[in-house]
């Protein structure tokens, strides 16, 4: 029998928030960055620090560099002069981004009982991309994306705002993310949290909520934020790898 308090987990639950880069797109073959290292004179896994780990990103994840001047910015820093150099290595390190179809697959299962909303640190052309190259945009209530606030992951005021629109409590809400950082900041403002590792974790974690049937107001038992005091179950913690070098994340 399901324990009580894990029936009122479940029935408070009403949405889902996915992170974008390394949850819902994955990187595939990461050849094209090798190629640009070997171009540009760099060591493996030294383009990935110059793009992603520098101010450049930072700002424009929080909206004050556009996509394009971010890209512009970066590729000037590499030694990059020509404006069609750095249009081609912006191809080429996007195409290494693939839709994870077993993600895809989960979110189109679990949309049928659930709200799906997207939470990501991003640039401004996220939604452009997720509607065009990625065509998954549609999966999404909403997208609410760190460029157009001007804050981004793990800070507080980003999941507040994911609450503001959403119009949930905390705990009526299962938020998805492969950074440690986030997910402990998630779990801070009073979400439930699934650290994403790889597709079959996340259907296992994500089983309960697939196969659960009936869902209704929090039984009595519960604490009001839908966990009766309990702690989620959480994915084994994973080092920061490398192999995501590419936001949005």
């Amino acid at each position: 029998m399901t324990p009580v308090w894990e029936t009122a987990h479940l029935m408070g639950i009403k949405a889902f928030v996915f992170d974008c880069g390394g949850v819902v797109l994955r990187n595939g073959d990461l050849t094209p960055y090798q190629r640009w290292e070997d171009r540009l004179g760099l060591e493996r896994g030294e383009l990935a620090l110059h793009l992603w780990d520098g101010e450049p990103w930072s700002l424009a994840e929080r909206g004050r560099l556009t996509e394009d001047e971010f890209w512009t910015h970066v590729g000037q820093k590499l030694g990059l002069q020509e404006p069609e150099q750095i249009d081609t290595m912006r191809r080429d390190l996007w195409s290494t981004w693939r839709v994870d179809e077993q993600v895809l697959a989960l979110i189109d299962r679990l949309c049928a009982r659930y709200r799906i909303a997207m939470l990501s640190n991003a640039t401004d052309a996220l939604e452009e991309m997720l509607a065009n190259r990625y065509r998954v945009a549609d999966r999404f209530e909403t997208i609410i994306n760190s460029a157009r606030l001007g804050i981004a992951k793990p800070e507080e005021a980003i999941y507040q705002e994911t609450l503001r629109r959403l119009e949930l409590e905390p705990g009526e809400i299962v938020f998805i993310d492969d950074r440690a950082e986030n997910i402990a900041a998630a779990a801070s403002a009073g979400m439930h949290v699934i650290w994403f590792v790889h597709g079959n974790e996340l259907e296992r974690q994500l089983a309960v909520y697939l196969n659960h049937g009936d869902r209704g107001s929090i039984s009595e038992s519960d604490d009001g934020n839908g966990s009766n005091g309990k702690q989620d179950a959480v994915a084994p913690p994973r080092e920061h790898d490398g192999d995501d070098p590419v936001p949005p994340h």
